[in-house]
């Protein structure tokens, strides 16, 4: 039987090599799909009936056509840009590819990462996801949406990102808040 990728949550898989694969949770996609829906019936549909109502009839359809292309366009766009979505932590960087029409590719070495934050927004909470943001040491950051266990997942992500630290590099503090003069005690202790 071959040897299957191992789960390490719903999110991200184990590949051979050691390699993480980061996938974004569905319940991101429908939350997305739901906010084109609230727009098209709270902002869009109320035109349509105006324009139906005080516009002759000649004139509703041509200006009404770009818009519902426009809404189609979107609907088809985002679940491409979710299937799109791919973090790649290797044993020594993350390789971040986002993009349906377009492919932007970021690569980051561990030794630029600072440290994992949880981000989370009521409606998130609701759906049970959230946004990981590796901050990176040029106070840059990296997000990571529709994370399900988040917690986990950081975990996971900092014990694989300490691990590509066997070189000597600094280690990833487990929060933000850790003091210039611990960070400064550890590279003296590893140098």
């Amino acid at each position: 039987m071959p040897d299957l990728p191992s789960p390490e949550s719903r999110n991200l898989v184990r590949l051979p090599d050691d390699v993480l694969l980061y996938t974004p949770s569905p319940r991101l996609r429908a939350f997305h799909l739901l906010l084109l829906i609230l727009v098209v019936w709270i902002g869009i549909l109320p035109l349509f009936i105006l324009a139906a109502v005080t516009l002759p009839g000649h004139l509703t359809l041509p200006l009404m056509l770009p818009l519902l292309l426009i809404i189609l366009a979107i609907r088809w766009y985002i679940p491409k840009y979710w299937a799109s979505i791919r973090f790649r932590f290797t044993a020594t960087e993350v390789v971040c590819e986002k993009g349906a029409w377009r492919v932007d590719r970021r690569v980051v070495p561990y030794s630029k990462i600072r440290g994992i934050e949880i981000a989370c927004g009521l409606v998130c909470r609701y759906l049970g996801i959230a946004t990981l943001r590796i901050v990176l040491d040029d106070d840059g950051t990296l997000q990571i949406p529709g994370v399900e266990e988040p917690a986990e997942v950081r975990d996971t992500l900092r014990d694989k990102v300490m691990g590509g630290f066997a070189q000597g590099h600094e280690k990833i503090p487990k929060n933000r808040n850790e003091s210039e003069n611990e960070r400064t005690k550890n590279l003296q202790e590893q140098g």
